[in-house]
This record gives structure tokens, C-alpha cells and sequence, in this order.
């Protein structure tokens, strides 16, 4: 109930959007689940069998006080999401942060319990995401300049090579239209950070780039991009990418990666990618930058010829 309501009192307050409200309240749902599959296992259907896991229709809520927490709590919830939903390791640490995210609201409340999460690990796997190649990303601007304005493709294609070309994550993409531009720099505020961060970021960005949102401003009449779901997105980049050849996995998260390589292939210096993706710690910046085979054969060539000098 807890959960709930602080849930429904962020996203009034405009403290989470509408996809993290969405993500939470599937957590809280997990939550009720997993605690009335503790007081009656045998009524819980397990994963792949019937109609798919989850407790019998029309079930009342089972409470979870804050009393019933003890050490064994988040193994447990962890070893049924496996189990009984089939939740890939990324996608139960994702369930993980969300329950700790208000447990920790809980304790600046005052309320006070045992830490089901004392000597719990939250083990992810890093995403096997890959950039695009240069040649490939040449491919997809050539296939681009082919495509009749207005087109479904050339709408997507738009948004994801301004991308490549800039490095903003998914949300900044989609508010493009709110953003202040003059020449090339971008006046934004961090979609990810915007709970945290008053000041709004300027971001510059290449004139390749703004070449793609002077394209859709002019074809689709919008101050942005022209949106249409992540799910829909992806399919259709994937239906691209297999017409062009194109051997890496198109997605929407691939712009990012492949401007961050790129960057350090073009001869960028890390520290500054750090503040244009706008991360805090250079760690998380380093995940993004893929050091491909033409980028090690380039840096061994450039030793051979100062050995030889």
C-alpha cells in the first residue's frame, strides 16, 4: 500500500514519468504475486504452464507488512521471479532497485524494519550492445537520402542518425521538440537526471546532426521528431537493417553507442565524451565506447611508424 500510493504521489508530482510509473507499478504488481504465492504456493501457477504464471483470477491482495521482512526476503523474490515468471538476471535486478527505491522512501518516513537487502548482491550483465561500423553507418545515410520524405523509414531513420550523430539517450530524442537551439548548441535538460539537476546542459551538436531535425521539421511539420513506439521502432530499424545487410542489430539505444565510439575513433578525448553523453562517472561512460579491430590495427600502425621515426 505503501509502494502505491508514493508511487502514484511521484508521478502526480511530476518526480517520475510515465514509463518509470509504469515500470514500478509492474514491480508492485510482481510484489502482490510473490507475497500471495507465500501464503499459498499451491494456488500459484507456475511459469509456462495454463494461461502464464501469476496467482488464480479474482484473488484478493495479500498484505506485505513491513514487519514480515527478514534477510531471506529478496533471495526469495528473486529465486520465484526466476522461477515462476522466467525473469532474465537485467530484468530481476530492474525489479530489485525498484522495491529498494522505496524502501529507502520508507526509512526517511520513519518506518522502521529489518533490510531484506543487507546481504543481497544485485548482479546485472552489462547490455551486448554493439556500434554500428563506419561503413554500415554510411550504408544507413546513403539508404536515407533514398527514401521519400514523409516515409515511415525516412521518419525513424531521421531520429536515429541524429542520434548517431549527437549521442542523446531515448528520452532526450523525444523531446527534442522542447529544446532551445541556437546554431550548434543545444539547450537541454537531462531527461535521465532531471530530478536531480536544476540547470540545463548545453549540449553541442555537429551539423550533420541538426541536418536530420532541419529534415523533419521541414517534411513532418513538427519541432521535433515524429514519434512512434519504441516496440514499433525496433522492428521496422531491424527490417532496415537486414534490407541494407547491415550485420549489427539495429535498435533504437544503438545511436547512443555508435556516436560514443565514433568519438573516440574520430580521435575525441574520453573526458570530453563523458560530459556530452552527460554522464557523472567516466565508468559509465567507458561502457559505451567499443574499441573495434580497425581502431586497435589503427593504434599499432601509428606505433610502427613512431618506432620507425
Amino acid at each position: 500500500e505503501y509502494m502505491e500510493s508514493r508511487i502514484l504521489e511521484r508521478f502526480r508530482r511530476r518526480q517520475i514519468n510515465d514509463s518509470t510509473r509504469k515500470k514500478q507499478l509492474s514491480t508492485l504488481n510482481k510484489l502482490r504475486e510473490f507475497a500471495q504465492y507465500t501464503q499459498n504456493p499451491r494456488k500459484h501457477r507456475p511459469w509456462g504452464k495454463g494461461r502464464g504464471a501469476g496467482p488464480l483470477p479474482h484473488e484478493p491482495h495479500v498484505p506485505l507488512p513491513f514487519c514480515s521482512f527478514t534477510h531471506k526476503f529478496a533471495g526469495d523474490f528473486d529465486a520465484w521471479l526466476k522461477t515462476s515468471h522466467g525473469s532474465c538476471l537485467n530484468t530481476r535486478a530492474g525489479r530489485h532497485r525498484n522495491v529498494k527505491a522505496y524502501l529507502e522512501l520508507a526509512r526517511r518516513d520513519k518506518i522502521t524494519f529489518d533490510d531484506p537487502y543487507q546481504y543481497f548482491v544485485n548482479s546485472r550483465v552489462d547490455g551486448q550492445w554493439k556500434s554500428l561500423s563506419a561503413e554500415e553507418l554510411a550504408k544507413l545515410e546513403w539508404h536515407y537520402t533514398r527514401l521519400a520524405p514523409g516515409s515511415t523509414h525516412r521518419r525513424m531513420l531521421q531520429k536515429f542518425l541524429f542520434s548517431c550523430h549527437c549521442g542523446l539517450r531515448l528520452g532526450d530524442l523525444k523531446a527534442v521538440d522542447q529544446m532551445q537551439i541556437e546554431g550548434q548548441l543545444m539547450k537541454l535538460k537531462p531527461h535521465k537526471t532531471y530530478r536531480y539537476d536544476e540547470k540545463d546542459l548545453l549540449l553541442p551538436i555537429t551539423r550533420k546532426a541538426l541536418g536530420y531535425l532541419q529534415d523533419s521539421r521541414f517534411e513532418n511539420e513538427l519541432d521535433g521528431f515524429y514519434l512512434y513506439s519504441d516496440q514499433y521502432t525496433n522492428r521496422q530499424l531491424r527490417d532496415i537493417g537486414l534490407s541494407l545487410n547491415i550485420k549489427t542489430k539495429l535498435h533504437h539505444h544503438i545511436g547512443r553507442e555508435t556516436f560514443a565510439t565514433n568519438f573516440i575513433r574520430q580521435g575525441g578525448k574520453v573526458e570530453v565524451l563523458q560530459k556530452l553523453l552527460g554522464h557523472k562517472k567516466l565508468t559509465m561512460t567507458m561502457k559505451y565506447v567499443h574499441v573495434d579491430e580497425e581502431m586497435k590495427l589503427a593504434e599499432i600502425n601509428r606505433l610502427d611508424k613512431l618506432q620507425a621515426a
